[in-house]
């Protein structure tokens, strides 16, 4: 695995660098202080797996990033790690593109719980998302769900992976992936979160959960 990190602070690239390694992961780290080094390291290493960046920065910050990597490397999965706890901020960064977001807070483990999820295709949340009010979810209609994505939005209740919905289902995990997909867009929502509090509004479950 090759992972870009994006930060322009030198000790905190060099703390999560050796945290990560402690834990056994990633094979190799390229660094880059803002977003222009960072897409000039992408345009050298294509082979990138994830890249792993802070918000705010000094030069290209995470937002603009966001933006460039959407734009040119579309399928290449981003994990925000930052300062802020702010609930705003994880939204903003989700729907710009990002796979996930872990503050700067969080754990060794907890970050590389959160690598490996998206890695794996899924969007990682951080639980502060969980005691934060959103507006949205709860009033989008799930009168536009087919009976199968009903069916996937049901086991995302009972928080089931991609795999685990895949073999539940008796489906192709590709196809799990289009059908949350589908879920999100017909919700107006971007992740898996906001869909389970949406369920929950509607009254398909008694209880959001957290993830």
């Amino acid at each position: 695995m090759k992972l870009l990190l994006v930060d322009d602070h030198p000790l905190v690239r060099a703390g999560v660098v050796a945290a990560l390694q402690s834990l056994g992961a990633p094979e190799l780290i390229l660094e880059a202080s803002d977003g222009v080094a960072a897409m000039d390291c992408l345009a050298q290493h294509p082979d990138v797996d994830a890249v792993l960046m802070d918000l705010r920065m000094a030069g290209m910050a995470g937002m603009a990033l966001l933006e460039q990597l959407k734009r040119h490397y579309p399928l290449l999965p981003s994990l925000v790690l930052s300062s802020s706890e702010d609930p705003a901020d994880v939204r903003r960064v989700l729907k710009a593109g990002a796979r996930g977001y872990c503050p700067k807070s969080a754990s060794p483990a907890t970050l590389l719980a959160a690598l490996t999820l998206v890695l794996g295709g899924e969007i990682y949340v951080p639980p502060l998302m969980a005691m934060a009010p959103e507006a949205g979810p709860a009033e989008s209609n799930l009168s536009g769900l087919t009976p199968r994505q009903r069916e996937v939005l049901q086991e995302l209740c009972n928080s089931k992976s991609n795999k685990e919905i895949a073999r539940e289902l008796g489906m192709e995990e590709k196809t799990v992936k289009g059908h949350v997909s589908a879920i999100f867009k017909a919700l107006g929502v971007v992740h898996r979160l906001q869909a389970v509090e949406a369920a929950r509004a509607a009254g398909m479950v008694s209880q959001a959960l957290s993830y």
